[in-house]
Order: C-alpha cells, then sequence, then structure tokens
C-alpha cells in the first residue's frame, strides 16, 4: 500500500510539473507573438480603442516592451479613465525596466479615479518594490 501511495504521489506531482511548464510555455509565447514596435506606434493613435488594445498588448510583452516606457507615459495623463489605468498597467507589467515612468506614476497615484489609483500603486510596486512595497490601497472617499 505504501509503495501505491508513494508511486501516485510521484504521478501527480509530475503531471502537475508538466501542466505547470506548459502554461509557462504559453504565457511566453503569446510575449513573443507581440509586435512591439506596432503597439508603439498605435499607442500614438487618436482612437482611443487602439490606444487601450496597444496598452493591453504591451502588458502581455511584459519585460519586452520595454522599449514603449517612453511613449507609455504621456498616456498617463491622458483624458480618458480606462487608457490610464490600461498605460499604468502596461508599465507596471514590465517591470523594473519601467523606472523612468516612476515619477509619472507617483504623480498619479491621486488621480481621481479609484480604479485608477489602485493599478498605479500595483505598478509602481511592480516597478521599484525596494521602494514602494510599503505602499497600501487605500482609497479616499469624497462626501
Amino acid at each position: 500500500m505504501k509503495k501505491f501511495f508513494m508511486v501516485s504521489l510521484v504521478s501527480m506531482f509530475s503531471i502537475l510539473g508538466v501542466v505547470a511548464l506548459s502554461s509557462c510555455s504559453k504565457e511566453d509565447a503569446a510575449a513573443k507573438k507581440v509586435d512591439v514596435s506596432a503597439r508603439i506606434e498605435a499607442l500614438k493613435s487618436g482612437d482611443s480603442e487602439a490606444r487601450e488594445n496597444a496598452c493591453i498588448e504591451l502588458a502581455k510583452a511584459g519585460p519586452r516592451a520595454a522599449p514603449a516606457v517612453a511613449a507609455l507615459i504621456p498616456l498617463l495623463k491622458d483624458n480618458d479613465v480606462e487608457i490610464r489605468r490600461l498605460a499604468a498597467y502596461a508599465l507596471g507589467e514590465i517591470g523594473p525596466q519601467a523606472k523612468a515612468a516612476l515619477p509619472a506614476l507617483a504623480e498619479l497615484a491621486n488621480d481621481p479615479d479609484r480604479r485608477v489609483g489602485m493599478q498605479v500603486v500595483n505598478s509602481l510596486r511592480s516597478i521599484d518594490p525596494k521602494n514602494y512595497s510599503g505602499l497600501k490601497n487605500e482609497t479616499s472617499t469624497s462626501p
């Protein structure tokens, strides 16, 4: 019975390992499919949907999208709340390579839209965990 249990346990962990590795490779494959330079151009579009989609795709690319940091920073001041939130999200997904965006993100931390503020806090933590790990997702309520 002990032998059966051990064999079952080893089999289960082997299967879990294969599943975990296969999902990682799918994420890596998706990141590699993102055409970063085309998405950077889309960030400059007058069409808000194109800018939103570009932010989402750049976020999927993660650190590979580091060349987009300079183009994402101005979007943090966009009039469209969703554009601001998605730009902050993309910068957070890029991670430490987006350090140039820290001052602009810190300015945006007090955005009147709660979702933007929460995303900014998460992005600051992702980009610079050493200096921003103590931030809390606190929101102020207005009367």
